[in-house]
């Protein structure tokens, strides 16, 4: 008698569309057949698993992933002393490669979601995780992976933390500039100070509306920010001419809903902060 993995390869594909995410992931853990033939299927034969947001975190020697299907509906993956947990199950695979096994599931999640996320957030602390793998080769481990999804990965908005400027541009290459709405970069400890002169560069910081930096920024280029409806930076320091500049420039641009840059002057423990609203009163 044929088994069910002998069957045509359309009546398979059939079988699969009908199936929900946490179906076909199980389904893919019977056994090797079903793991090899769901993996080589195209991305447009996999169900959609319509979530609206994807959070990735490595902090405390582990890894965690977040996928929020719905307000009411949460789903958390752990990866940690070599074992992930998953839907009150617990499998093992050794120190060595749980990271690669963390970045072999995102890949997974990211080849279901068809529908834009609405949030699409990693944060990178400064950890050592099981095995010895450093928290600078997670971000690697990831970009490496979303150059080989071959797609870029449609979110409204991009939130990356961490104290290591690296990672940010890492993943935001690969992020569609067509879907993107919001920046956001952040610092974990508020400490980091970040050149963004190569991320103003990219379609991706181009073509978005708004930008929130939750740290000081360096080299930046007052012309980098003006297409932004929606924009909060903080600086050490500004002349007199780039004030001028912010005041003039919500006036300039019709669609300027709101625009915010703050400066940062540390005397001692004293913070003076400036503002420039979408009136262009400072």
């Amino acid at each position: 008698m044929a088994t069910i993995i002998e069957m045509p390869e359309l009546v398979l594909e059939k079988v699969i569309a009908f199936l929900d995410f946490k179906a076909v992931l199980t389904l893919r853990q019977v056994c090797h057949d079903f793991r090899n033939f769901i993996d080589d299927l195209n991305d447009s034969k996999l169900p959609d698993s319509k979530f609206q947001e994807i959070k990735f975190v490595s902090d405390d020697r582990r890894i965690s992933f977040g996928l929020e299907e719905s307000k009411k509906r949460f789903t958390c993956i752990s990866y940690s002393k070599g074992q992930r947990s998953f839907c009150g199950k617990t499998e093992f695979f050794g120190y060595s490669n749980i990271l690669n096994v963390a970045v072999r599931d995102m890949e997974m999640i990211l080849k279901f979601q068809k529908t834009i996320l609405e949030r699409l957030q990693f944060e990178f602390h400064n950890v050592q995780l099981y095995g010895g793998s450093l928290v600078h080769t997670v971000p690697i481990k990831l970009s490496n992976m979303l150059q080989k999804l071959n797609r870029n990965v449609k979110t409204r908005t991009l939130s990356i933390k961490t104290n290591d400027p690296s990672p940010i541009m890492q993943i935001l290459r690969f992020v569609d500039p067509g879907a993107l709405k919001t920046i956001e970069l952040s610092s974990l400890d508020g400490k980091m100070e970040i050149e963004i002169d190569e991320f103003a560069k990219t379609e991706q910081w181009k073509k978005a509306d708004g930008i929130h930096c939750g740290f000081n920024v360096l080299n930046l280029n007052l012309e980098d920010i003006c297409h932004f409806s929606s924009c909060s930076i903080t600086l050490n320091s500004i002349t007199a001419q780039e004030l001028d500049f912010l005041r003039k420039t919500p006036q300039k641009t019709s669609d300027f809903s709101f625009f915010c840059v703050v400066l940062s002057l540390l005397h001692g423990l004293k913070n003076d902060f400036w503002t420039v609203d979408r009136y262009g009163k400072c």
